[in-house]
């Protein structure tokens, strides 16, 4: 399902730049989700069919996963560093993203500065800067209902804002392993709790972002609709179905998501507007769907090359945003989303190939080498 994930990843993309030619796409919120479903099964899958047996250790898959993660993180954050140097020494008198710093270091108190060093390396509790403001006058951070009514807001101080779904997807892996081998009763309970917590949060008033949306304890619900997705998979996969039925439920999610944008605005629940019935209805359609798409990508090496691209476009086309704005050619402002979609891609091209690509192998190895043992 490589196409559908980066397709999921630019509609994070057009969503922070603008429509592609008319072509709104998913919204942000629904394609984060629709990630996180995607994730659960994933997780899910591979920790049943592959971290199994000799390879059953927690160190392994924990390590496996941090290596899929961070090297290509680490290498946007120093670009991202690089290219607010750069700006500084051409300007003079501005870095780019690194100007939040410069502007409030002297309203920081230590502890505040080096919890948002760390985060920016770690990666770990980025979802919570999203949950927190900065006191100017005691330089200390405190947590608040809006972070969009905090000045400064401070998610500006993260080098990669976007990457706070990648501290929620660290998260859910140190839980994973002793979740997603349970029965689908006890996957169902902890879905439904986490649903009541957001319906709970709701109530009481904690309606807007980030609470309504970056929380772990009601994302979670997300990661695991993929896990049960995964469920699914296990009774589908020895049926005999047709490939050109695969194919139209593919085609279908992909035409989906592509017209997202034209289809009219349905509603929602009375109890909780954030969640648009349309994309409950997508984000269904993503859960129900996904055993059959795997089935019939699961061998199509070309789709998931194409898949690996989703993480770096989704984690690098904020700098090359930026980049594109401080170049500031007329063409690119008027067509931003399409040169953006162009750049992340090509970037990412790279980022897989001198990065992924090269630790690829050394991951795969270090499960065949478990499984020898």
């Amino acid at each position: 399902m490589g196409l559908l994930r980066l397709l999921l990843a630019l509609c994070v993309l057009v969503a922070h730049s603008g429509a592609i030619f008319g072509f709104g796409l998913v919204t942000g919120k629904t394609a984060l989700h629709s990630f996180f479903v995607i994730s659960g099964f994933y997780m899910a899958l591979i920790l049943n069919e592959k971290y199994i047996g000799q390879n059953n250790s927690y160190k392994l898959f924990i390590t496996n996963r941090l290596l899929r993660l961070y090297p290509i993180y680490w290498v946007v954050a120093l670009c991202t560093i690089l290219f607010s140097v750069i700006m500084y020494f051409i300007t003079g008198n501005s870095f780019g993203p690194l100007q939040p710093y410069v502007d409030y270091y002297d309203s920081m108190n230590f502890g505040t500065l080096l919890f948002l060093i760390l985060t920016n390396i770690i990666i770990f509790f980025q979802d919570i800067v999203m949950f927190l403001g900065l006191d100017t006058v005691t330089g200390s951070l405190f947590f608040t209902k809006d972070f969009r009514q905090t000045e400064p807001a401070l998610y500006n101080f993260l080098l990669a804002p976007q990457a706070w779904t990648v501290g929620l997807e660290l998260i859910f892996y140190l839980m994973a392993p002793f979740i997603v081998r349970r029965k689908v009763k006890f996957i169902a309970v902890l879905l439904f709790i986490s649903l009541a917590i957001r319906v709970v949060l709701y109530l009481n008033g904690y309606q807007k972002d980030p609470w309504a949306f970056r929380f772990f304890p009601s994302e979670i619900f997300f990661f695991l609709l993929g896990t049960l997705s995964y469920n699914i998979y296990k009774k589908v996969k020895t049926m005999d179905i047709k490939t050109s039925t695969l194919k139209i439920i593919y085609g279908f999610i992909l035409v989906f998501s592509l017209f997202y944008s034209f289809i009219p605005y349905i509603g929602s629940f009375p109890t909780y507007p954030h969640f648009p019935l349309k994309s409950m209805f997508y984000i269904f359609c993503i859960f129900l769907s996904i055993p059959f798409i795997f089935i019939l990508s699961k061998r199509w090496k070309r789709d998931r090359y194409i898949g690996e691209l989703s993480y770096p476009v989704y984690l690098s086309h904020i700098l090359v945003l930026n980049f594109i704005r401080w170049i500031d050619v007329p063409l690119f402002n008027t067509y931003t989303s399409v040169f953006l979609s162009i750049f992340s891609i090509i970037f990412s091209i790279f980022l897989t190939e001198l990065v992924t690509n090269k630790l690829e192998d050394y991951r795969q190895r270090r499960v065949k080498v478990k499984k020898s043992i």
